[in-house]
């Protein structure tokens, strides 16, 4: 099989160009240099890019100078320019060339500049979108937001599987007893109301209630009746009635996003968010996730393919609905995307059948 017929088993990666994507935590971006302002290499779909702060604003760059293609992220920040550490030339805000030292004398090319790319702060996290046509935007996260809630974040993470992949194994009701028993679920409860869904606004809602007041379950379990909010493609947030015996009938918000690096490659920023016990240590809540996460891993990262394919047979059931409809509306958004149709795609509000 060559590279092309092996492409066309998946949606394009060009497709997820057009929606903004976390490259860094700014925790991650400020303790990169010293100086507070980058340079910073991230990868993005396929893609090394640079993260700088010049003129006190975030920005993000093709990780190539323009004159012998060195990294641009080995270079330093200096009065406002990102300058490269091979012979010194230094590019503005706009990525444009403004300092050739070898030869300050002379004109300099109008071709010598790297492209920018959108970007944007957001939740303590650096946002990057690579195509700019369409107006798309950042995944909202409610609990980022609300006053009622704390948020707290948690240590990103990279896994060897696709951001799609990542993202469906988070919203998967029929692995928790499988893969997450007494901590998630109850390993004697395995079958699965199919959900109603609905696509709100570039949205995928539904709700999910395990019934039952008995799971053994650890006290800082994120588990009760859930409402999925899935922000096309990457993104979840996941708001909880508490059923664990230290905060039943309270509410907690978990919310990720799956970040593409490449073809088989994700990682993965998150918060987890509570209105109760908002003095007392947020270490339980995370070291919680991070032992859901070693959970998850032993089986994502043993998927093959990492990319969720649509033309080779994984056969699909009835408890598999909400994977079903996320990968329709994936498809559907790498044909809108084909067609200029993006916006119109993600706005088109209905029932799933």
């Amino acid at each position: 099989m060559d590279k092309s017929e092996q492409q066309s088993r998946f949606i394009k990666e060009e497709t997820w160009r057009h929606f903004w994507h976390p490259v860094c935590t700014l925790e991650e971006f400020y303790s990169a240099n010293s100086s507070g302002n980058g340079p910073l290499r991230v990868r993005l779909l396929g893609e090394n890019l640079v993260v700088a702060k010049l003129n006190e604003k975030i920005a993000a760059f093709t990780d190539r100078c323009a004159h012998r293609s060195t990294a641009l992220s080995r270079g330093v920040v200096e009065d406002g320019r990102l300058r490269c550490r091979y012979h010194g030339w230094a590019y503005d805000i706009n990525g444009v060339c403004v300092d050739i030292p070898a030869c300050r004398d002379l004109k300099i090319p109008g071709r010598a500049k790297i492209k920018k790319y959108d970007t944007h702060v957001k939740y303590d996290l650096v946002w990057v979108r690579l195509e700019s046509e369409a107006d798309t935007q950042i995944p909202p996260c409610p609990g980022y937001d609300d006053e009622k809630f704390k948020a707290v974040i948690g240590k990103p993470y990279t896994w060897p599987t696709s951001a799609a992949r990542r993202l469906e194994n988070f919203v998967d009701l029929a692995h928790f007893p499988y893969v997450h028993p007494n901590t998630l679920f109850d390993p004697n409860i395995t079958d699965v109301t199919p959900p109603s869904m609905e696509r709100i606004d570039g949205q995928l809602i539904f709700q999910f209630d395990p019934k039952s007041d008995e799971m053994p379950i650890p006290d800082v379990s994120l588990m009760g009746k859930t409402d999925y909010q899935i922000t096309m493609p990457f993104t979840v947030n996941l708001e909880f009635e508490l059923i664990s015996k230290a905060g039943k009938g309270n509410r907690a918000i978990l919310w990720m996003s799956a970040s593409p690096i490449d073809e088989g490659h994700c990682r993965s920023f998150w918060f987890t968010c509570r209105d109760h016990d908002k003095d007392e240590p947020d270490y339980p809540h995370l070291a919680f996730q991070e032992r859901v996460l070693d959970e998850d891993i032993v089986v994502i990262e043993a998927q093959d393919p990492p990319q969720i394919p649509y033309d080779i047979n994984e056969i699909s059931v009835p408890t598999d609905m909400v994977s079903i409809q996320y990968r329709r509306w994936l498809r559907e958004i790498e044909i809108a995307v084909d067609n200029n149709a993006l916006i119109k795609n993600l706005t088109s509000n209905e029932k799933c059948a």
